[in-house]
């Protein structure tokens, strides 16, 4: 099986997956958007029944006491107490629940009487929550209130209301406490029950009816993705190849740092996010040697104080190239700063320490090794043992000791496997770490394209053009 057919089989398992996990996450949403709506509107109705039936209650106590409501400045709370003892528990269990608590209150919300279920289980938190919540409003400004409250974990309908006398005037305030029956919640808790498995039916049906389309759709514009993927990625190996050529070096170079730099950062525990760029500034770590003068860049000697600082220039030149491609954009990190040094002492920002960003720390042990450790026209490849005796030199100095401790611990094995291999070998490990990281994953893919896209609509008109 080609690299090219292990990409395109994998993306159709991660397309599968992205599908079946979008599908999922709007089946719960859509279950929970109705549960809500359910929820609210059984409880709205019940709500409403509950408090026709407290008020209907209410109105036949306000009618048997009005002779006491009409002569408000001697209302007695005795006289009130007694009325309210005298009314007798109701003959058959109320479907809806029960009034638990009620309190009279004179106009100056002074209590005149109050009464509880004497069976109630939960008395002492409906004391403590009434002694907690006095009558809401003040007299005179509404002749209603209402209010779902939790008490000992169950709903009660707060309800307060004014009893007026013959002639229509506020004579005293009641506040009640109905507690929800069991069958009520029940009945709403089976309703979105009911509701919920329907909308999952709904969901699934429709995703079985669509699946398919959704799927012959997505596998086109996954095929037109990863074409435009292999696209980037062949440009960006043929244009490192290039740069290799036109410094009489090889492509293999820039293959092996690549391979290093993205096994070291395998190593550390970075994602994909980091890797990606990585990947693409070892490619083109160099690209700014295009803009140098061949009688700099392949003078066979020394280079004079002058012609260094002109090479130096190599730096710039490669953050002006990759500036001008968005998806080049993030390898700037690793082209910028792979010559800087641990210590400072580096080019051409000198930057220092944690100045110089991770990926260009990194890349910087993966270059000097395989130079190191490579064949050039000027010198011989030195063996592994002496190689990493070099790279220890410059520990705290040229390198970050914690990196270089994670180069030391994966350097044999890597160079056992890669500084032999030949061009082919190289090229399809490195095709392996392509398919890994950028092609067989859909969303990562997908992620790529809209980043694209935000960074295009974000750029000034006319600017940075691919």
């Amino acid at each position: 099986m080609t690299s090219h057919d292990r990409a395109h089989k994998g993306l159709t398992a991660s397309l599968h997956r992205l599908l079946l996990r979008r599908i999922a996450g709007m089946t719960v949403l859509i279950c929970l958007l109705v549960a809500g709506a359910v929820y609210l509107r059984d409880s709205s109705r019940f709500d409403d029944i509950i408090i026709e039936h407290t008020l209907q209650s209410g109105e036949d106590f306000r009618r048997h006491i009005l002779a006491h409501l009409d002569k408000p400045d001697r209302l007695e709370s005795r006289s009130i107490q007694a009325e309210l003892d005298a009314i007798p528990p109701p003959r058959h269990q109320d479907p809806l629940g029960r009034t638990v608590y009620v309190r009279i209150m004179d106009t100056d919300l002074k209590p005149l009487a109050e009464r509880f279920v004497p069976d109630y289980a939960h008395e002492d938190e409906v004391r403590r929550f009434m002694d907690a919540h006095r009558f809401p409003f003040a007299p005179g400004t509404q002749n209603r209130f209402r209010d779902i409250v939790r008490i000992a974990g169950r709903p009660h309908l707060h309800l307060g209301l004014a009893f007026t006398n013959s002639a229509g005037k506020n004579a005293a305030y009641v506040e009640s406490l109905f507690a929800v029956s069991d069958k009520v919640l029940d009945d709403i808790a089976a309703g979105m029950l009911r509701s919920v498995v329907l909308a999952v039916l709904v969901v699934l049906a429709t995703t079985l009816l669509l699946y398919p389309v959704i799927i012959r759709l997505l596998r086109r514009v996954t095929d037109l993705s990863v074409h435009l993927q292999e696209s980037n990625l062949e440009t960006l190996s043929v244009l490192g190849s290039a740069i290799a050529k036109r410094d009489s070096d090889t492509d293999q170079h820039n293959y092996r740092v690549a391979i290093y730099s993205v096994r070291l950062a395998e190593a550390l525990g970075l994602d994909g996010a980091a890797i990606r760029p990585l990947l693409k500034g070892a490619m083109l770590h160099d690209v700014g040697k295009i803009g140098i003068r061949d009688a700099i860049l392949l003078k066979p000697g020394p280079l004079t104080a002058a012609e260094f600082t002109e090479m130096q220039q190599h730096v710039q030149h490669g953050r002006d190239i990759v500036a001008q491609a968005r998806w080049l954009s993030d390898a700037v990190d690793v082209i910028s700063g792979h010559h800087e040094r641990f210590d400072g002492k580096g080019y051409d920002q000198a930057l220092a320490n944690g100045q110089v960003p991770l990926g260009a720390r990194l890349f910087a042990i993966a270059d000097v090794f395989d130079a190191l450790t490579s064949r050039r026209p000027y010198k011989e490849p030195l063996d592994f043992t002496e190689a990493m005796r070099q790279l220890e030199a410059g520990r705290g100095t040229h390198f970050d000791p914690a990196l270089l401790d994670a180069f030391t611990g994966i350097a044999r094995g890597l160079f056992d496997s890669t500084a032999a291999s030949n061009g082919a070998e190289l090229k399809a490990s490195l095709q392996e770490i392509f398919t890994t990281y950028f092609t067989r994953d859909i969303e990562v893919m997908m992620e790529g394209m809209a980043s694209l896209v935000a960074r295009k609509w974000r750029s000034p008109k006319g600017q940075g053009q691919d």
